[in-house]
């Protein structure tokens, strides 16, 4: 079985494959298991990883938990909610480091679009026309982890004090928490330094909140399954019908998104945009326009669904204790009212 070490995130998509794009707040070593990468926030915590390993430094971190009225059901958070949850984290972790004598340049927070997940099809007209596939947002993304002030800072650091500077950030990689996941892999993390300790007061308890959020996090991808399913193959043809008519002749969404780098293969970054969205823009309509979009997510529901209800103590555990972290942030004046 392998085991991983998370690097601080928000993992909140549940299929595979590449383009329906979403940027989080931090990456973490599961990757994206989303149609389409999940970039990360150029200041967030990950970015610091790769660097700090080469001075021996463990890294870690999460993110979920309970609390709240157990006998109701809890909703779930709004994609503006956990991007204001990932500011009031940054802000805890900003002063934990800094209490601690180090620099450290909390993440912009990332806007609602910049979260969106798209697993199997473009399905919203006003999104496509804005963002395309999401390629402009994604090079932004590569342009703030480029820039990014907490890497710059910690490589003016001695070889001792960037090991510090790791501890103190990602905590002692011996004194960890694991928790297996739905998909069967060992996930750990360290249970000290700032991430844990921001995420701790965040969420009330960083062994329940790891262990819920992980394992809401990472349950089976039936992508495979749902595009098999006869009547996700039927809406898929009709959809393609609705893009060639639109002088658009591809199979599914899965094809534009295997053709799409050869379309922009040489462009500049406004005119590789400019294809994104008029194809983008064609996918959403035709989604809507043909049973592909409500298919989708009607096949999605049914194939979740014997999971969510297997694991629904720990996706309404880190659906409650969100809510509750979003009360105790504010009431901490970490947000704004």
């Amino acid at each position: 079985m392998r085991t991983y070490e998370t690097a601080g995130t928000d993992r909140t998509t549940t299929a595979n494959g590449r383009a329906y794009r979403t940027r989080a707040y931090r990456t973490t070593a599961y990757g994206t298991k989303a149609h389409g990468a999940k970039s990360t926030k150029a200041y967030g915590t990950t970015a610091l990883c790769a660097l700090l390993l080469a001075t021996a430094t463990a890294c870690g971190v999460a993110d979920g938990t309970e609390g709240g009225d157990r006998g109701t059901t809890p909703r779930s958070a709004t994609l503006r909610e956990r991007a204001l949850l990932d500011r009031a984290e940054e802000t805890l972790v900003d002063r934990c480091m800094d209490r601690n004598g180090f620099e450290y340049h909390p993440a912009p927070q990332a806007t609602a679009d910049e979260l969106r997940v798209f697993p199997y099809v473009v399905d919203d007209p006003a999104w496509a026309r804005e963002h395309g596939y999401g390629g402009a947002l994604d090079r932004a993304a590569v342009r703030e982890r480029k820039d990014n002030p907490n890497a710059a800072y910690v490589r003016t650091l001695p070889p001792d004090r960037r090991r510090a500077y790791g501890t103190t950030l990602y905590g002692d990689g011996g004194k960890a928490i694991e928790v297996t996941v739905p998909t069967g892999l060992d996930v750990r993390r360290s249970r000290t330094g700032c991430l844990s300790e921001a995420q701790g007061t965040l969420y009330g308890d960083l062994r329940e909140w790891f262990r819920v959020d992980n394992v809401a996090s990472n349950l089976p991808d039936h992508g495979a399954e749902l595009r098999r399913a006869p009547d996700y193959r039927a809406a898929a043809g009709k959809w393609s019908a609705c893009m060639t008519d639109r002088g658009h002749p591809y199979d599914s969404p899965d094809d534009v998104r295997r053709k799409l780098p050869a379309l922009t293969k040489g462009a500049s970054p406004d005119e590789a945009h400019a294809v994104e969205v008029r194809l983008a823009t064609a996918e959403a309509e035709c989604a809507r326009r043909t049973p592909l979009a409500a298919t989708v997510d009607r096949l999605a529901r049914e194939l979740a669904r014997p999971d969510r209800e297997r694991y629904a103590a720990e996706i309404e555990g880190r659906d409650r204790m969100r809510l509750v972290a979003l009360e105790q942030a504010r009431a901490r004046e970490l947000l704004p009212r």
